[in-house]
């Protein structure tokens, strides 16, 4: 679930390089404090350890919500840099001095600049512990990491699902630290095709990821400290059809959590997505509209596919012919329209996922619901999700359904800047603290 939080920061990786320790003041310990930049700040820590040859650190954006960020080491002296990659190209970098229990120096990332100050901190005692873990879903190996909160009692537990990138565990890791801090046993896995999780993410239908999802809750009401019968699952974006979906294929899904949920097939929400980027760059209502009509011609011919139809080569050449009249356009790129039909045909399950219908879910989901969405997501249609979940979730019985709507918060759980003035990338604390409050309430 997470979390399509802000990708920039999700790079995965991790070096430390060699350096030359000089200095009297020891880099190694937990060290909290602010970037600065034009009188506003951002709040961060960073834990740095030191060995005979090398120094490694970890950075933790506290009011971005992500943590234990590795970042690459250079010291000399009392001068220490620490640097991470952006897919941007604009590294995020550190270039501070130590002295005594202050580090101090400029920061650049984004493209802008600022400076930094930390102090040397105690830590805070971790509340949980960490289990690596493996699962299977029939010839599926899944691979993830159970946080386990403190303690000899039986706790709640969550399964964490994913958005439609090929996320590694390492993307919901802050929900899962949220709940294991409040008591709540946590489950992370690399998604299939991903970091140590064998198969193919492209190939997979819904109901492939479903599987997995419910392969981590089998997995979890086995394990020492979890409590069987309190074992539920929590999607965000291409989550919010996994989550519902593996509670009505199984009964023994305790709840469903959903964050930034279509209630839409997942063509119909590219649909809508697409068009709002194209409204947001200023692209004409007419222009828009026959981006629309290119995209749900390529739809067409999928579900042509899906359906086996004979006879598509001249349907597919004439598409081809479309789009390769109108890439010159200037609304082709924001519509992220392909410059002419591929010729390999998609996998069935890629094809089964892009039209799956969860109208057909959501009324066989028994169990307590939680859905939220922030009030400025543009990537699904808001709205209309919400009150399709609702009419479906009454339709099944279920009178157990909490709906939270977030405002100010984008598809990412990330705080909309007001105005134009450029500010330091945020997401709401609102979201987790609503969701570990609702199971709390429910499951102790």
């Amino acid at each position: 679930m997470r979390k399509p939080f802000v990708t920039f920061l999700l790079v995965i990786g991790f070096a430390a390089v060699t350096m030359a320790q000089q200095g009297n003041s020891p880099a190694a310990g937990y060290w909290t404090g602010e970037v600065m930049r034009n009188g506003k700040t951002w709040r961060v820590a960073a834990n740095i350890s030191e060995g005979k040859n090398e120094v490694k650190a970890t950075v933790d954006f506290l009011d971005l919500d992500v943590v234990e960020l590795p970042f690459t080491t250079v010291r000399s002296g009392a001068k220490l840099q620490l640097e991470r990659p952006q897919p941007s190209g604009n590294p995020i970098i550190f270039d501070g001095t130590i002295s005594g229990d202050d580090y101090i120096g400029t920061w650049k990332g984004f493209g802008v600049e600022g400076t930094f100050s930390l102090k040397r901190s105690e830590a805070k005692p971790k509340l949980y512990r960490e289990e690596e873990v493996t699962f299977a879903n029939g010839a599926i190996k899944l691979s993830g990491t159970v946080l386990v909160p403190n303690g000899d009692g039986k706790s709640p537990a969550v399964v964490l699902v994913h958005g439609s990138s090929p996320n590694e565990r390492t993307t919901y890791r802050t929900w899962a630290r949220h709940f294991a801090e409040n008591g709540i046993a946590a489950l992370i896995y690399d998604k299939r095709g991903s970091g140590r999780s064998t198969g193919n993410t492209r190939a997979a239908s819904m109901e492939d990821l479903a599987g997995d999802a419910l392969a981590g809750v089998r997995m979890l009401k086995l394990r020492r400290g979890i409590d069987a019968g309190k074992v539920g699952i929590a999607g965000h974006s291409q989550g919010g059809w996994i989550a519902p979906l593996a509670a009505a294929r199984s009964g023994g899904v305790a709840f469903v959590i959903v964050s930034g949920a279509a209630a839409v097939t997942p063509a119909e929400q590219s649909i809508y997505h697409r068009a709002d980027v194209m409204r947001e760059a200023g692209i004409p209502d007419a222009e828009i509209a026959e981006a629309t009509r290119l995209r749900e011609k390529i739809y067409l011919f999928n579900r042509k596919l899906m359906a086996s139809d004979r006879d598509l080569n001249e349907f597919k050449a004439a598409l081809s012919r479309e789009l390769a009249d109108r890439k010159g356009s200037r609304w082709f790129a924001p519509a992220e329209l392909p410059p002419e039909m591929p010729n390999d045909a998609p996998p069935r399950g890629a094809l089964e996922l892009l039209f799956f219908d969860a109208s057909h879910v959501w009324p066989k989901v028994k169990v307590p619901v939680l859905a939220i969405w922030g009030d400025r997501d543009t990537v699904v249609p808001v709205e209309k999700s919400r009150t399709l979940i609702e009419a479906y979730l009454k339709r099944a019985g279920n009178g157990d359904v909490t709906v939270r709507m977030i405002p100010g918060v984008d598809h990412g759980n990330n705080i909309v800047p007001a105005g134009d003035e450029w500010d330091f990338p945020r997401r709401t604390a609102e979201y987790d603290s609503v969701m570990v409050n609702w199971i709390k309430s429910r499951f102790g």
